[in-house]
This record gives structure tokens, C-alpha cells and sequence, in this order.
């Protein structure tokens, strides 16, 4: 354990060290009660040992605000007084305090109260790996509620949760937000033809295709539904999204994935765009907007962008 000494003696300080450092613990030292608060806030420690009559600032006092700056951090306090009656052990407990050793230091109890204290050092380290370990499976489990599992890309529920948020925040900064939705033509019929783990294949070469193209940290792409995407692009004007929309979708068609029963005998993807320049009143109208120049695209022929 890493125990901090806290005593204005230096006979007391040498001898609880001889004792700890026998024991096989590091031990640092301070000699008042402010350095050991300061002591305590640069550095993590396991133990204290803590005297109780010391000028300026008490033990009782210095325990206190240790446990106030290390609120989310429980580690023993053991006081070290002449004082036995029941008013300064009282005292001592409700200052933060854990045990108590009388001066002056009996070797013999302080190596066996330091044995009784490493039980509580084992199960807070037990504590803390279950609680980093809790939080390591409650990110990944967050983390995936968000992704597509199929594509890795975001999910439903992310584009849900994120693009109002990246609409409100072009209202406020007067940015242009590009929201982009393709959908792969005659998916249905592929899926028919080729089945289905062919056509889960085809989704993940469309969705690395997209991603190729869009590759600033703040677009977010996510599979919106079955073959259609949907992308979020903050701080792209229109003229730059019609030019990754038509990107994406040469590079779709340039790979030649067959596809027999469409009539141009590969894959292709039909684009919508909506560039929100303070024109809609609300995402969902941005969202009707794309989905809308999305039909516009199915209907002129498919392979092809259209724009709201």
C-alpha cells in the first residue's frame, strides 16, 4: 500500500516508517496538516496515518477536508493521539477517521492495525476494478445501441438522436447543414435473386463506399433502413454536397457489382439531397425535404442526384 505519514515529530514519522517499510508498504511523510492535504490532492494514497495535535491545522481538520476534495475515494484514516476519552474518539470518527492508535506508537499494534487495514485495501481495489470494468461494458453496450451492426456505421437511433441536434445548432451558428439519403436501386429484386447473405454483402460494399467519401469527423453516416443511408453533413454547402453525392455515386457504379435483374445489369444508388440554409422550420420538414428530392430520383430513372 502507499500510506502517507502525517505527524510534526520526526521520531514518530522514522518509526512508523521502520514498521511499514518492513512490512513491505511505501510510505511518504508529511509534517503538518496543509502539506498533507496538499499531499493527498497531487498524489493517490491507501492509508493515512494522521496526528490529531498538530498547530495551524488539526488532524480532525485536515481529515475533514481530505475527505471533502477525495469525495468519490473512501481510503482508511487512522488517528494517531495521547487522547483516549470518548470525546476525541468521537470526534475522530465523524471527522472521517477509521481507528484510532495511542501514543506513543506500540509497534506491535500499529503493524497488526495496518494488517486489518489492508483488508479494506483489498476490497476497495476489488471495488475499483469491478467499477472500471462495469463502465468499460456500459460504454460498449452504449456503443452499441448506436452502431449498425451489419456496416458498422451509425444506426436508426443515432441519426434520430443526432441530426436535431445538428439542425438546432445550424440555426443557432447560421451554417449550412447538408442532410444526404441514397437508397441502392432494385435492392428487393437483388435480394431475390442473390439472397440474402449476398445482399448483406453488397450493403457493406455500398456503406464502405459512402464512407470513402465522407470522411470529415463531424459527418455522421448511418444505415437509416434497410438499403438506404442517410448522411449529416454540418458546414457543407450545396455545392459541395452535390459534389460528394455525385462521388459516391460513380464510385457505386464504377465497382460493377452485378446485379441481373436491373436493367443497366449492376448496382446503383439513387441520391436525395436537402441543404438547410434557414428555409425549413424544423428537421422533420429537412427530412421530408430529402426524402422528397430521394423519390424525385426513383422517379426520373434512378442512378442519379436530385436535390430539394
Amino acid at each position: 500500500m502507499k500510506i502517507l505519514v502525517v505527524d510534526d515529530s520526526k521520531a514518530i514519522r522514522q518509526l512508523a516508517a521502520e514498521c511499514l517499510q518492513d512490512m513491505g508498504h511505501e510510505v511518504a511523510f508529511a509534517e503538518n496538516g496543509a502539506d498533507s492535504l496538499q499531499y493527498v490532492a497531487d498524489h493517490d494514497v491507501d492509508l493515512i496515518l494522521m496526528d490529531v495535535e498538530m498547530p495551524h491545522l488539526s488532524g480532525f481538520e485536515a481529515t475533514k477536508a481530505i475527505r471533502e476534495l477525495k469525495k468519490a475515494d473512501w481510503f482508511p484514516v487512522i488517528f494517531l493521539t495521547v487522547h483516549d476519552d470518548d470525546a476525541s474518539f468521537v470526534n475522530g470518527v465523524l471527522s472521517g477517521g477509521d481507528a484510532y492508535l495511542a501514543k506513543p506508537l506500540n509497534p506491535l499494534r500499529l503493524r497488526y492495525t495496518i494488517m486489518a487495514m489492508e483488508r479494506i485495501y483489498m476490497m476497495r481495489a476489488k471495488l475499483q476494478q469491478t467499477q472500471m470494468e462495469l463502465q468499460r461494458v456500459n460504454r460498449e453496450l452504449e456503443r452499441l445501441t448506436l452502431v449498425d451492426q451489419l456496416t458498422g456505421l451509425g444506426n436508426r437511433r443515432q441519426f434520430d438522436v443526432n441530426f436535431p441536434l445538428q439542425f438546432t445548432l445550424a440555426q443557432r451558428t447560421k451554417l449550412p447543414l447538408t442532410l444526404l439519403i441514397c437508397d441502392i436501386d432494385y435492392f428487393k429484386q437483388y435480394n431475390d435473386s442473390r439472397g440474402h447473405p449476398q445482399g448483406d454483402v453488397c450493403l457493406v460494399e455500398v456503406a464502405n463506399t459512402i464512407s470513402a467519401q465522407l470522411q470529415r469527423d463531424n459527418d455522421l453516416i448511418c444505415r437509416y433502413g434497410g438499403e438506404e443511408f442517410a448522411a449529416v453533413l454540418p458546414g457543407t454547402p450545396l455545392s459541395e454536397a452535390r459534389r460528394l453525392a455525385e462521388a459516391i455515386r460513380r464510385d457505386v457504379w464504377n465497382k460493377q457489382l452485378p446485379h441481373e435483374v436491373a436493367p443497366e445489369r449492376r448496382i446503383s444508388l439513387s441520391l436525395g439531397l436537402a441543404t438547410f440554409v434557414g428555409q425549413y422550420k424544423t428537421p422533420h420538414a429537412m427530412l421530408e425535404a430529402a426524402d422528397a428530392a430521394l423519390y424525385k430520383a426513383k422517379q426520373n430513372g434512378r442512378n442519379r442526384v436530385e436535390i430539394d
